[in-house]
């Protein structure tokens, strides 16, 4: 136990007091120093290519939250709410597929790694599911009820190839390096790429639907559009597994668990993976409903008005709010590291819920055009943050679970993110889709040659769910970054913990103080 006391001295050097700092959220230090011979340090060249496969991370989900209620409503004549529930029928087979596919990854053996392999096939598979998703042929079918079970089949197959490649993708976060200061450098660079990819994903998309819209370009064209987008996602994977290493691996190689639903329980049970859902899944599910209403609120609500001399898009709300975003990244990664994570993420918050509202309560009746990319400028500013964190902070919580269940549950509790932001991006458009229709919103007819001109009350209902999910959404964002405790000082002690672990010393045989910290620390934070 004398090495371990020595251990107990260069870990306190960080002033940790064992009961105040659990009592209370301790400000961070400066990100640690690392040597490139370190087996932990992960080259520039590598977190390119880790951040290249969040091409399909951030594009994935924000191409089809800004696209398919559209397309379905307007161009394969679905109603509103079936469109919605299309959607959300396809979330209900992540709930078994996503968490599966963590079991999976975890258990997988292979000299190419546990994570890399579905992410190289899945790559391929995504660009297949693009080519069948969109196919013009499909708005050639005859019947409603044929239109809805080809969208709602070929969604799932979409969503299925997802699921393979974004479960273990998101694994990475974790496995790519077992220090923390790294990954967060790692995951930086990654959100960097999700957000650029995020920012294309809604912006090109949507002006090539408002472009078939407007009879600009023909079916054909758009297709051919979606699968560049697919091109993009899938090669992005493929080459992230191919020059990204896995240094963190099984910490029983020879031990496979088996699937079981107890897998939902630990994670739904540990308190700081359980906020760190909330407060992302809010974050974006606010998101995925404004883009899920960008192009009706562009064509419907402020269709006829002009800006810069040119008829209004939605990429003026689109662009702003996504480049508000990029833009806050680096003031982000300062105050995570001066302040904490958590108030990185909620600090602009307040800013998104100003723009939102606004957004809703501006009318062209009253007020200029100029004022919609202005505050969606100021949302953009408001939600860098709550972009940015969320998987800068999920390692964290997987050190967490680890402290507890003395494993690492990487791929299962990646696979409950990627579930959870699934589920949640798909209630949103349920919810969007639902509530304009409660309005009177009207779909357009398979057979129609001009877009249904809304009324009056269906367009003050496109305003009203953008702006009330805003409020709602990102308060309960706000209150859940307060309730996630995990900071640095703490990750450095849990690391302590854990890697005493991994070298074989059994809880007995800590000191008193120690084996009373690390209860203290399980019972707070797991």
């Amino acid at each position: 136990m004398e090495e371990n006391k020595d251990i107990k001295m260069d870990a306190n050097s960080t002033d940790f007091v064992p009961n105040e700092g659990l009592e209370s959220e301790i400000e961070t230090q400066g990100p640690k120093k690392i040597s490139k011979d370190d087996p932990d340090y992960i080259p520039v060249k590598e977190k390119v290519a880790y951040g290249v496969g969040a091409l399909m991370d951030g594009g994935g989900v924000a191409l089809m939250g800004c696209v398919m209620l559209y397309y379905m409503t307007r161009f394969l004549g679905i109603p509103a709410a079936a469109a919605g529930a299309v959607v959300m029928a396809s979330k209900a087979w992540d709930a078994v597929t996503d968490p599966v596919m963590g079991v999976i990854s975890d258990n997988t053996r292979s000299r190419w790694g546990r994570r890399r392999p579905y992410m190289f096939v899945g790559g391929f598979l995504l660009i297949l599911g693009m080519v069948l998703l969109f196919l013009p042929a499909s708005r050639e079918i005859a019947s409603l009820g044929g239109r809805i079970a080809y969208v709602l089949v070929m969604y799932l197959l979409w969503n299925t190839f997802s699921t393979i490649t974004q479960v273990p993708y998101c694994s990475l976060a974790s496995d790519i390096s077992g220090d923390y200061s790294e990954r967060d450098k790692a995951n930086t660079v990654k959100l960097i790429f999700t957000s650029v990819s995020a920012g294309l994903s809604y912006l090109g998309p949507t002006l090539a639907l408002e472009a078939f819209a407007k009879g600009t370009i023909n079916a054909t064209h758009f297709w051919l559009i979606m699968i560049v987008y697919g091109v993009l996602f899938g090669g992005g994977l493929v080459i992230a597994s191919i020059f990204v290493k896995e240094r963190v691996g099984a910490l029983n190689p020879d031990v496979k668990a088996k699937f079981s639903f107890r897998v939902y329980g630990d994670a739904v049970k540990n308190k700081s993976f359980r906020w760190h859902i909330v407060m992302y899944s809010a974050a974006f599910m606010c998101m995925d409903i404004l883009s899920a209403l960008a192009v009706y609120y562009a064509l419907d609500v402020w269709g006829g008005t002009t800006l810069f001399g040119k008829p209004f898009t939605s990429m003026y709300v689109i662009a702003p709010l996504m480049g508000g975003a990029v833009a806050m990244f680096p003031v982000c990664r300062y105050v995570m590291d001066k302040k904490s994570k958590q108030f990185a993420f909620r600090m602009g918050l307040p800013a998104y819920i100003l723009g939102g509202i606004m957004l809703g309560a501006m009318s062209p009746d009253w007020a200029p055009t100029a004022l919609v990319p202005v505050f969606a400028l100021i949302m953009g500013l408001g939600f860098g943050g709550a972009q940015m964190m969320p998987w800068i902070i999920f390692p964290d919580t997987v050190d967490v679970a680890e402290l507890k269940l003395g494993h690492r549950p990487t791929g299962v509790f990646s696979g409950m993110m990627t579930l959870a932001r699934k589920l949640a991006g798909a209630l949103g458009v349920f919810v969007a889709a639902s509530g304009i229709q409660a309005f009177g919103y009207k779909e357009t007819p398979i057979d129609a040659t001009e877009r249904i001109v809304q009324t009056g009350n269906a367009l003050l209902g496109v305003r009203i769910v953008l702006s009330s999910a805003v409020v709602i959404l990102i308060s309960i964002a706000l209150f859940a970054s307060f309730k996630y405790k995990v900071n640095s000082k703490k990750l450095d002690r849990i690391k302590y913990f854990n890697q005493l672990r991994r070298d074989g010393i059994l809880d007995e045989e800590l000191t008193e103080e120690e084996q009373a910290e690390k209860a203290q620390l399980i019972k707070e934070l797991a």
